[in-house]
């Protein structure tokens, strides 16, 4: 079962000669995304009526976005968790972090990224050389720069903040633990 905070990777999986090309470039893992909970939605402000709904923070190419979590149902996913109760107290913050940056008009996709670090970056690592680039963080994000992003500013060091994390990068983080792995599907929201 989903909790609030959980941090969602999909799995690679396609046979596809793209997704071939992006398993051996980046591994095994596609995309990163922040399960936010059920978040109450007002429908009628007269008579206050709320409603739950289970919401994901992710940057796809719309930029950095709230969505519904069954907009993700079918996908393999490898669930994380923030291991330590310290680490845990901050997650009202991080949530609040991520509302801030999905308000943020000026948080695009950054395709740039794409070109001048993580293409170097695999590069370099495939060469087993220290990439010479220094990753500069801007409000245009993809989805693992700004998951880290709320959690850099939440006071948690999910990931190193010197290069451009990776959705691989939070399977291998330290203070995060897998919780589940499997099909994402309507079993897995909170009641």
């Amino acid at each position: 079962m989903l909790q609030p905070c959980d941090v969602l990777v999909t799995v690679n999986w396609k046979k596809d000669l793209w997704s071939r090309i992006r398993r051996w470039g980046v591994g095994p893992y596609s995309h990163v995304y922040l399960f936010l909970g059920k978040v109450a939605l007002l429908t009628d402000r007269r008579q206050g009526r709320l409603i739950r709904v289970p919401l994901i923070f992710e940057s796809n190419g719309r930029g950095v976005v709230l969505r519904s979590l069954s907009e993700r149902f079918g996908e393999l996913v490898v669930v994380m968790r923030l291991k330590s109760y310290e680490d845990r107290k901050r997650i009202p913050a991080i949530l609040t972090e991520a509302i801030k940056l999905a308000s943020d008009p000026q948080a695009y996709y950054d395709y740039k990224i794409i070109i001048w670090h993580i293409i170097p970056r695999v590069l370099f690592e495939k060469l087993g050389i220290n990439p010479p680039l220094k990753y500069q963080r801007d409000q245009k994000m993809l989805c693992s720069e700004c998951v880290a992003e709320v959690f850099w500013r939440a006071g948690v060091e999910i990931v190193p903040r010197d290069i451009v994390p990776l959705p691989s990068s939070f399977v291998e983080s330290g203070l995060l633990g897998e919780v589940w792995q499997g099909q994402l599907m309507l079993e897995a929201q909170p009641e």
